[in-house]
């Protein structure tokens, strides 16, 4: 987002686009200022009007009787949750239990921001132990069933069986050797692991049997819990998107997963 004097800005493309609305249908709102009250244009950028974007925010909630909801681009600003997760959490809405929207002004739908946060927090709060995945490492790297069951931060008994009664999505092992004594030993590819806990976190399903549940909070104990404690120190004023995906380029994963792992290091700063 553009600034002008110090301030967040939009043009008249950016407004139709985070409000799902027509250029055609904004000129005409803008055309009838004198009478809607529409804000003036805080000036241009590269000959093209801007709008100061609290301003004109305030003012189109005040005309469409939505003053004190949110809308998807306000949940994502607020939030820093990515566009992708919340669109896909509003299709899945039958299973997670998203709320319905309390309103919805064309092709824009606006929710109550305390029974969206009440919902979120317990849809994350159910979700936490999903994303306790272990991304360090190489992806090709061959490790056994024991190392497996620490990369999804099971207890190594509880997926003993996996090989012969294997869950949803469980990968096939990479290589297979028999032992002297007639035992198989199997390896799997640590970036087959990975999907499987991707597939696993989408596909829904129960809390598996042997996942830790100790921890205070979220991450309590990781080691990347203290690379994201140092990023929020050092630019408090980035957005959790933005930090999660500086922090998967600088040590590996996926932006997803960082995210969350920021959300718990702005809420528990100190152990």
């Amino acid at each position: 987002m553009a600034t002008l004097d110090g301030r967040r800005v939009l043009t008249r493309k950016e407004l139709a686009a985070k409000h799902e609305l027509s250029i055609s249908h904004l000129e005409t709102l803008y055309r009838d200022r004198e009478n809607n009250g529409h804000p003036e244009a805080a000036g241009t950028i590269d000959r093209e009007l801007v709008w100061e974007a609290s301003a004109w925010n305030r003012w189109h909630k005040g005309l469409t009787g939505v003053k004190g909801l949110e809308s998807r681009e306000d949940l994502l600003e607020r939030t820093g949750a990515g566009r992708s997760t919340l669109e896909l959490l509003w299709k899945e809405r039958s299973s997670n239990g998203h709320p319905e929207p309390e309103k919805v002004v064309g092709n824009t739908m606006y929710w109550n921001p305390k029974t969206w946060d009440a919902w979120y927090d317990s849809y994350r709060a159910g979700q936490a132990w999903r994303t306790d995945v272990d991304f360090s490492g190489n992806a090709d790297d061959l490790i056994s069933l024991s190392d497996a069951a620490r990369v999804l931060h099971m207890e190594p008994t509880s997926i003993t069986k996996y090989p012969v009664r294997p869950p949803k999505h469980w990968p096939a092992p990479a290589e297979e050797t028999r032992t002297d004594k007639g035992f198989i030993k199997r390896k799997y590819r640590r970036g087959d692991i990975w999907k499987y806990a991707e597939l696993r976190e989408r596909g829904g399903g129960g809390r598996p049997a042997g996942t830790t549940t100790s921890r205070r909070f979220p991450y309590d104990g990781d080691p990347r819990l203290a690379q994201a404690r140092a990023a929020v120190a050092a630019a408090p004023g980035s957005s959790a998107a933005q930090l999660a995906g500086q922090l998967a380029q600088e040590h590996g994963g996926t932006a997803g997963t960082w995210s969350h792992i920021v959300r718990s290091a702005r809420q528990h700063l100190e152990d």
